[in-house]
C-alpha cells in the first residue's frame, strides 16, 4: 500500500509539474524498485531459464516508461503490470517462433539434413528386396505373373489389363489378388529360410 501511495504522490507531483510521467525518472524507479520482484515472477512463468526471464523482466520496465500513461487508473497497479508483462513475454515467445522458422525458411537450409533422399544403405535395401521379388515373381505360374507385370512394372489399370487379356474385370482383380497372396506367402517363405 505505501508503494500504491508513494506512485500516486509522484503521479501528483509529475502532474504538477506539467511533466509527461514517461519524463519523471523518480517515479519509474520507485515502480521498479516496489514491482520487480513481482515481474520477475510472471516473466518465469513463461521462461524457464532464469536469465531469459531476467531478461524480459527488464524489458517490461525499458517499455513501461511507453505504457504508462494507457493505465485504466481504475484498475489496480499490480494486475495492470502483471497483465503487461505477460503480453511482453508472450509477443517475445511469438518473435522468437518466427525467428526459429525464418532460420529454417531461410539461409540455413543447407544445414538441415535432406531425409527425402534414401540412404546408401536402404539403396542397397531396397535394391536386394527388389531383386528377392523379381526372383519370386519369376517363380510365380504364368496365370498369376502375368497380370502383377502388367499391374505394378506396365502400370496398367485394372481395365487395360483385363482387355489385353480378354478376362472380365472381376477376374482380373480376383488373379491380382490371390497372385499378391502367392507373391507375399513365397517372400515370407525365403526370408525364414535366410533367418
Amino acid at each position: 500500500m505505501a508503494t500504491t501511495s508513494l506512485f500516486m504522490e509522484e503521479t501528483a507531483l509529475c502532474a504538477a509539474l506539467n511533466q509527461p510521467l514517461q519524463t519523471c525518472p523518480e517515479v519509474l524507479g520507485a515502480i521498479y524498485t516496489a514491482h520487480y520482484r513481482h515481474v520477475l515472477q510472471v516473466c518465469r512463468r513463461f521462461f524457464p531459464q532464469p536469465q531469459d526471464a531476467e531478461d524480459a523482466a527488464a524489458e517490461v520496465f525499458l517499455k513501461l516508461h511507453r505504457v504508462l500513461e494507457t493505465r485504466d487508473e481504475a484498475v489496480p497497479f499490480r494486475p495492470w503490470v502483471s497483465q503487461v508483462a505477460g503480453r511482453h513475454c508472450i509477443d517475445k515467445l511469438r518473435r522468437r517462433k518466427r525467428e526459429k522458422s525464418a532460420c529454417v525458411d531461410g539461409a540455413g537450409l543447407s544445414e538441415v539434413p535432406d531425409y527425402s533422399t534414401p540412404s546408401p544403405l536402404s539403396q542397397v535395401l531396397r535394391r536386394e528386396e527388389r531383386l528377392e521379388v523379381r526372383e519370386q515373381l519369376i517363380r510365380l505360374p504364368k496365370k498369376y505373373k502375368v497380370p502383377l507385370v502388367l499391374r505394378y512394372y506396365k502400370q496398367m489399370s485394372y481395365s487395360e489389363i483385363a482387355r489385353a487379356l480378354k478376362s472380365r474385370l472381376p477376374a482380373v482383380r480376383m488373379m491380382i489378388f490371390r497372385a499378391k497372396e502367392e507373391l507375399r506367402r513365397n517372400l515370407q517363405r525365403e526370408q525364414s529360410v535366410k533367418n
